[in-house]
């Protein structure tokens, strides 16, 4: 019986082990995007929808100073950083390029793109920016 007890008390560890370490990175990818973009003919902004092939990696931040980061495929650098772990509704909050909210009980995510329209100017012609947002589903790696 003890040893019984023992295998049960040590299989409880280990799957509480490896549920915490399961979840160090996360591949999102866009289901729907939307959002404005410049027609130069009309002089005008028009709400848009774009093509949904935005992917990003979601990882624990390999410096001390941020919890997480968000990573375009294919760019070795941050878009966007967490100063903050989870909080108990499991929710992540990120800013930077993109604004980015996710959550990992339902791996659902909101990405802003806020750059464009109003920022554009000094240097930028209008409508090289184009602000969206996208929703999309993640999964752990």
């Amino acid at each position: 019986m003890n040893a019984m007890r023992r295998t049960v008390c040590l299989l409880a560890c280990l799957s509480a082990t490896a549920a915490a370490q399961a979840a160090e990175t996360y591949l999102c990818v866009a289901e729907m995007t939307t959002g404005f973009n410049y027609d130069a003919n009309k002089k005008a902004w028009r709400s848009a929808d774009f093509r949904s092939e935005k992917k990003f990696a979601i990882s624990r931040s390999k410096t001390k100073a941020y919890a997480w980061e968000a990573k375009e495929v294919g760019d070795a650098r941050p878009a966007a950083t967490c100063d903050k772990d989870f909080n108990e509704a499991g929710n992540l909050f990120c800013t930077g390029v993109f604004d980015l909210r996710f959550n990992r009980r339902q791996l659902r995510f909101l990405y802003a793109y806020p750059i464009g329209y109003w920022s554009d100017g000094a240097g930028a012609r209008e409508g090289e920016n184009t602000p969206a947002m996208a929703i999309g589903r993640c999964r752990e790696l």
